[in-house]
């Protein structure tokens, strides 16, 4: 699939979808599901997370038609096998609200004290006067800790993709990491600065298949020499007919390389055992990774129309990136945190 560096301004003309990849978003991506039932078939989501020298924080607000979920964690690489969580479904869209894109409006969700809101907007003072991204407020209860704080996420280059899904209806989704953070977050007592912290998001609107399967491999932080970094792989979901998946990108220093399709060799135990994440492609490969679990978040869903089984470990990262996009030279990520995920939807 051909990469572009100008997106249409919306995701379709009439009934007809603007199928491609980006280096910038779309600012509306219009997907509709057809039918009476359609806004039930629709699924959104947005989810960010941030690593810092110290703390790795992630959270996602999930929408669904029929039913909202949000759910967040926050790791200590002091305690690495620790982690503080919070989970929360609920019917329809309650107390949920959703913006039009990635880049316009407010994604924002309240129960009771609980709430999390991440607004695309231009800075207006400040160091980042003049600078685009998401301003993101916290305040939940994870476990026996109160998180709450603000930050800015900077935006920089993208991998937008709309997909064409095998049933012919449409998949948008927006991704973009190794992006430069300012703000806090308190936990408990533990002031968090994030001025050294490198955040990514996805940010996907999709009238997804009914049962849908991905894995999926993501890490931002970055590299000896400084160098902000990113990555973002996944398999099975948005593949072409080669089975090669269009949204693996690297990050480096705010501007994005393509990457190939890749393999997930998943352990026995993928909770506590390494995961290999290898180029699918012959010769020299692009991505040659191992993935060692710190912990792992999960979910064994089964509410009647929706099932989800869920498994996201963190923890870190060894090996090399080489894109032959850009004939960058080969890029060390050991001792990177991430996430790997392996998941199994029927919604």
């Amino acid at each position: 699939m051909v990469f572009s560096a100008a997106p249409p301004p919306s995701a379709r003309s009439g009934d007809s979808y603007h199928f491609g990849r980006f280096s910038r978003p779309i600012p509306l991506p219009d997907i509709v599901a057809p039918g009476l039932l359609g806004r039930f078939r629709l699924k959104e989501w947005h989810y960010l997370s941030v690593t810092s020298p110290r703390w790795f924080f992630a959270f996602a607000v999930v929408r669904l038609g029929y039913a909202c979920k949000v759910f967040s964690y926050l790791v200590d690489r002091e305690s690495p096998t620790m982690k503080w969580e919070f989970s929360h479904l609920a019917p329809l869209s309650l107390g949920m609200s959703f913006a039009e894109s990635s880049v316009q409006g407010k994604t924002s969700w309240q129960s009771g004290p609980s709430s999390l809101c991440v607004t695309y907007q231009q800075r207006e003072s400040g160091p980042e006067r003049g600078q685009h991204g998401w301003q993101v407020a916290v305040n939940l209860q994870l476990g026996e800790k109160h998180l709450h704080g603000e930050f800015f996420v900077e935006e920089a280059d993208s991998l937008a993709l709309l997909y064409r899904l095998p049933t012919g209806m449409p998949a948008y989704t927006h991704k973009a990491s190794g992006l430069r953070t300012r703000g806090f977050l308190q936990a408990g007592k533990e002031h968090i600065d994030l001025g050294e912290a490198v955040a990514g998001i996805d940010w996907t609107r999709s009238v997804a298949l009914r049962e849908t399967r991905w894995q999926w491999s993501a890490l931002q932080g970055r590299t000896p020499q400084g160098s902000l970094v990113g990555l973002n792989l996944s398999a099975q979901v948005y593949d072409d007919e080669q089975g090669d998946s269009q949204e693996n990108a690297l990050w480096l220093d705010g501007r994005v390389y393509l990457l190939g399709g890749v393999q997930f060799e998943l352990p026995h135990s993928p909770r506590c055992e390494p995961w290999k994440i290898r180029s699918r492609s012959t010769g020299s490969p692009e991505v040659d990774l191992v993935f060692t679990p710190l912990g792992t978040r999960e979910e064994q869903l089964n509410a009647g129309v929706l099932k989800s089984n869920f498994i996201q470990p963190y923890g870190t990262y060894q090996g090399t990136l080489c894109p032959k996009d850009g004939a960058l030279p080969s890029i060390s990520v050991n001792g990177l945190l991430g996430v790997v995920e392996t998941h199994h939807s029927v919604w």
